[in-house]
């Protein structure tokens, strides 16, 4: 919905012509998958407006793993996007930035029922990413 022509981010772009940088948090990564095709829409709305750069926050990756009969498609999919840097950036949350955003910008979320500290890995992985 958000990078669909006429679409929200349309809209917006059409109603304020200086904005120069969209910073999208999501719980998945975009894919490339059939139904969505994610990953296609950003790159025309990205070529609609050239002025325009676009960071990516994401909790997980979206069928990703080798299990999925996609997976090969959306990795390919994120790679092509990502190789639009410095345009477009692609990052994973980093630790304690979800329980931030859900307490600060979702309705109705205490934030004492959110606390799940970060384990090592994810913390080093994040680095990494």
């Amino acid at each position: 919905m958000l990078f669909e022509v006429a679409g929200y981010l349309d809209a917006v772009t059409g109603a304020c012509e200086n904005i120069e940088h969209i910073i999208l948090y999501a719980n998945y990564s975009p894919c490339n998958e059939a139904y969505h095709c994610c990953v296609s829409k950003i790159y025309n709305f990205l070529l609609k407006y050239p002025e325009i750069t676009l960071c990516i926050y994401f909790s997980r990756l979206y069928h990703t793993e080798d299990h999925f009969p996609t997976a090969v498609w959306n990795r390919e999919a994120l790679r092509s996007l990502s190789s639009l840097w410095p345009r477009v950036t692609l990052q994973r949350l980093p630790g304690g930035a979800r329980q931030y955003l859900l307490c600060n910008f979702v309705s109705g979320i205490p934030g004492s029922t959110l606390y799940h500290p970060t384990p090592p890995s994810r913390t080093l992985a994040d680095g990494q990413n």
